[in-house]
């Protein structure tokens, strides 16, 4: 075979494979006769590369368009590597979508009437006629619970999907949430004997429906706006709606808002799922832990329709150590893992490529250098979409990961927070992260935050955000925190819009050294909220009704930053008096020995406030004595003067106000932000920045009492 494979490079120069679904792995690969698997297509490569036979040009793979199932991880490591000048690249053909699917098909057969008395007393009496089960024990899945006691992330449970679409677990209310009526005993979440879960009484007789003996899951925000969690109910009593958790969480039940002497605000929202009683509309469905039933009430006819389980919770593609591999055009879907994992190498790319239906995130990078996602498309994901790690951030080494031209949504939906649309060395993307790039990205349409980032010289910028924090609060769209020696991040020229409870840009407990410049926040809870750290600059940016418009703050003093022991500890070290660091950023060696709990060298300037109610919120004029607020510009809209503020066109005109009273403001380039037409995007999507919403469906409470409570409006 190698020797076949030599003689083709040597007479066609560049090599190409094939693979199509009515392929044998047994013929040569051609286009006439081409292999079955991608299994054979990568051996097919790994023994020319091995032969050190790869062309220039390098090795194509084209896959024929259909589906491809997959029953275990498509790995490629260091012997299946191309090289900058002759990459190996798998890439669909033309005429159709090349699905790589991990879910596994359901007979209708396999459906049977619903006919025990138990069960149908227990379901709605419209569900009754409606609702079909599954034996998946007989069926062998193996992902079908019993959920863990406490858990945000799905609980590994499996998916169920009929004609491609995710169907929802059975819920109650159906769509958002309900509050609690009064925290009766917030629970002991210490490691004693006494440990035991929190107490509450619900407003709804409703409750006593329920079958604990079945298992009774309820998920809410049960403390703050940004960690929902499932939570087991160990009893209820009818008589007075009082629901005891079999487990605590952590800090407890009850608002951490609440008055003092309050065990909760009687705001919790909270929720039922998975549950038989609770089925009463098409498409919900539920397991019985007990005896791993699943009852279903079709959306439509069974024998006409493709049913599907996701059961298969390892990642759909792993790159290990491999190298200048590209995958182009595939469709990955129906796992409960992740699409594709890169791990070391240089030079991948994943490319025009779809995520969607998957359990999992969409792409995560961890280490290496110059990886990259471009001009793809992540959508109904259970967690979030891009994850990048990389760098040596001692010696403040880039990694040169990138992430371009994505469109990014409906994320989040088995993890909904801090399962962000991108991940920059924050929140679940591993460990630290130096010099990559995120740009000409759409993110929208998210439960929680769009971009989470941390580490250093990262660049932000031509990002579209629409449409965040749908179901959470005191969060930002671009969001980061508690790190003063996060220095060189740069986040410029990205629109926020729609966003009523995000803050457009969020430098959290005293996240330092950040440069938020050129960019256009409109219709945001708060456009910049720099909240006590140090050395951040936030210059020439527009920021349009938004509730808040600039927030600068001192809670350093009352939350003790100044020994604050894993912040001190992480500046520590980095060794901010030797190089690189020390050459780079020489600001932050004055944390050593300075005031750490007063914000420092920050920087507030030219920017234009817009029709926001409260313009400038800062702390006291002491407080902020070693940092600088000035020259920024509250005006109307009609004195601001935009292109079209009705189509979200925020670009100014040219004899705008702004340029008349603000000589030093520039121009912001508003038409180049968002996704770009390349070759692998020859054509946006139609839903783009003129499609605009109310946010709606989420649990009600204020999502910055935080950064209320450390700060006071003041007039510009």
């Amino acid at each position: 075979m190698v020797g076949a494979l030599m003689f083709v490079a040597s007479v066609a120069g560049a090599i190409d494979f094939h693979v199509a679904t009515g392929g044998n792995d047994a013929n040569p690969g051609t286009a006439a006769s081409p292999f079955a698997s991608l299994e054979r297509a990568r051996d097919a490569v790994r023994a020319l590369g091995g032969s050190g036979a790869l062309p220039a040009g390098g090795v194509t793979v084209w896959i024929e368009p259909g589906t491809y199932a997959r029953t275990q991880s498509w790995e490629l490591t260091t012997v299946d590597s191309g090289t900058g000048n002759a990459p190996v690249i798998y890439r669909a053909s033309a005429g159709g979508e090349v699905r790589l699917q991990a879910w596994r098909s359901i007979k209708s057969a396999d459906f049977a009437p619903v006919n025990q008395a138990e069960v149908l007393s227990r379901l709605d009496v419209a569900a009754r006629a409606k609702v079909v089960q599954l034996d998946l024990a007989a069926l062998g899945f193996r992902h079908t619970g019993p959920f863990p006691k406490v858990f945000n992330d799905g609980g590994g449970f499996c998916e169920l999907f009929f004609n491609g679409q995710r169907m929802p677990l059975s819920r109650w209310p159906n769509e958002g949430f309900v509050a609690m009526e009064k925290v009766l005993d917030r629970g002991d979440w210490s490691k004693s004997p006494s440990r035991h879960g929190g107490r509450f009484i619900a407003h709804e007789d409703r409750v006593a429906r329920w079958h604990v003996a079945n298992g009774v899951w309820l998920e809410g925000y049960w403390r703050v706006p940004w960690e929902p969690q499932t939570v087991q109910v160990k009893s209820i009593v009818p008589a007075t709606r009082e629901i005891t958790f079999a487990e605590p969480i952590n800090a407890g039940i009850g608002s951490k808002y609440a008055k003092p002497g309050q065990l909760g605000d009687g705001r919790e929202p909270w929720c039922a799922v998975n549950l038989l009683e609770e089925i009463d509309q098409p498409g919900e469905w539920c397991v019985d832990f007990t005896t791993r039933t699943l009852y279903f009430w079709p959306p439509g006819d069974l024998s006409r329709a493709s049913v599907c389980v996701s059961d298969f919770n390892q990642p759909m593609v792993v790159l290990r150590a491999a190298s200048h591999v590209t995958l182009r055009g595939l469709v990955l879907e129906g796992g409960l893992g992740n699409g594709v994992e890169i791990t070391g190498g240089m030079g991948d790319l994943i490319a025009g490529c779809t995520f969607r239906n998957l359990g999992g995130s969409g792409v995560l990078i961890n280490g290496g250098n110059n990886h990259g996602v471009r001009s793809s498309d992540f959508h109904d994901l259970g967690q979030g979409g891009i994850f990048i790690n990389g760098g040596d951030r001692k010696m403040l080494t880039p990694a040169n990961h990138f992430a371009e031209n994505n469109d990014l949504h409906h994320l989040g939906l088995r993890k909904k927070t801090y399962a962000a649309a991108i991940h920059v060395g924050a929140f679940g993307a591993g460990g630290d992260v130096v010099g990559c790039r995120v740009v000409h990205n759409f993110m929208h349409d998210l439960p929680h935050a769009a971009v989470l980032y941390g580490g250093n010289d990262n660049v932000f910028e031509f990002n579209e955000i629409a449409r965040v924090a749908l179901t959470s609060g005191d969060v930002g769209a671009f969001y980061t925190w508690n790190d003063w020696t996060s220095f060189g991040n740069i986040v410029r020229y990205n629109f926020v819009h729609d966003s009523p409870r995000a803050n457009a840009f969020y430098m959290d407990d005293g996240d330092s050294g950040d440069t938020v410049f050129g960019n256009v926040a409109y219709r945001c809870s708060y456009g910049s909220l720099i909240g006590g750290g140090h050395d951040n600059v936030v210059q020439n940016n527009l920021f349009i009704d938004c509730e808040r418009g600039l927030h600068f703050d001192a809670r350093g003093i009352a939350r003790g930053y100044a020994t604050n022991p894993n912040m001190i500890r992480r500046l520590q070290s980095i060794n901010p008096q030797q190089p690189p660091w020390s050459v780079r950023y020489p600001a932050l060696a004055k944390l050593l020995t300075g005031r750490r709990d007063v914000p420092t060298g920050d920087l507030l300037e030219n920017n234009v406030l817009v029709d926001c109610k409260h313009p400038l919120i800062l702390p006291k004029k002491e407080d902020f004595t070693f940092s600088t607020v000035r020259d920024n510009l509250v005006m109307t809209g009609a004195e601001a003067g935009f292109a079209d503020p009705v189509r979200l066109d925020f670009r100014l005109r040219p004899d705008s106000a702004v340029f008349k009273k603000l000589a030093a403001f520039k121009p912001v380039p508003f038409e180049q932000m968002g996704l770009q037409r390349d070759a692998d995007r020859p054509v946006l999507p139609a839903a783009d920045r003129r499609r605009s919403s109310e946010a709606g469906g989420g649990p009600v409470f204020d999502s910055n009492t935080d950064a209320q409570h450390s700060s006071q409006p003041l007039k510009p």
